[in-house]
């Protein structure tokens, strides 16, 4: 069983960008898509201390998983949560070695090993050097208002019985659970396609129906399916005004927000 990890000191850097007005943008699962992530990150204008925190699932099934983890790692003020994505990607470690799992493969794992080869020959040290970085993420943000996951936590557990593969793997115990997990924390969450799993309309969000006392919804998905062909939309959502931004590969873009 791995232990869920929380990153203290971003939770405190995002808490303290929020509390003296500042804007916290979570965006979604980017898959690869390089340019629908530069394409957004360009349109929600970031400014000196703003920070971005993304919610896993920074590679695989895209064409350029190589190029999102170099933007997520060197962006100033950008926080990165662990995805099912990533663990697989972790999963082919042993000792002293890294044999990639058929799982993972299969899971778009191919794609993103090519984004680190050029003329046939993989860039090892690259790569190694984004295991690395990728087996040092929390699974977890918690903030005074939100908690920030990849797919969510078990409803039928306490806040501190949490596992870790709940946050990277729960679907469907998650979302159509009745049960407010924390009644002052709204969960933002991707790994649920909102329009294959949740049931909303294409490339748009995901919305609880269910309240916190506040009014905010007991969750908001918001993995819009950059990589779905029927989709193609990412999305960043800002935890202070709740507004929501979205673009594609081709330049697209569209606002909206929940408040």
């Amino acid at each position: 069983m791995i232990k869920v990890e929380r990153d203290k000191d971003a939770e405190l850097a995002l808490q303290s960008t929020l509390n003296r007005g500042g804007k916290v943008w979570v965006i979604g699962d980017v898959h690869g898509h390089a340019d629908a992530l530069e394409n957004l990150l360009s349109e929600i204008e970031l400014e000196k201390y703003d920070c971005v925190i993304f919610l896993g699932d920074l590679i695989d099934r895209g064409p350029d998983s190589q190029m999102v983890v170099r933007i997520a790692r060197t962006m100033p003020n950008a926080y990165t949560i662990m995805g099912n994505h990533e663990q697989m990607a972790l999963d082919g470690l042993g000792e002293n070695q890294w044999s990639p799992t058929f799982h993972w493969l299969y899971n778009g794992g191919n794609a993103c090993l090519n984004s680190y080869r050029t003329n046939e020959e993989l860039d090892t040290d690259t790569f190694v050097s984004d295991l690395i970085w990728m087996s040092n993420l929390p699974h977890l943000i918690v903030l005074d208002k939100w908690i920030l996951v990849h797919a969510g936590l078990h409803p039928s557990h306490s806040f501190e019985d949490q596992q870790a593969e709940h946050c990277l793997w729960i679907r469907k115990k998650f979302f159509d659970s009745t049960h407010i997990i924390d009644a002052k924390r709204s969960i933002v969450f991707g790994h649920s396609i909102t329009h294959r799993v949740l049931g909303f309309p294409v490339g748009r969000i995901g919305v609880s129906k269910h309240q916190l006392s506040d009014g905010r919804p007991a969750w908001v998905g918001i993995d819009t399916g950059v990589f779905d062909s029927i989709s193609g939309w990412l999305t960043a959502f800002e935890l202070s005004s709740m507004k929501i931004v979205q673009c594609n590969d081709e330049g697209d873009v569209r606002f909206e927000s929940l408040s």
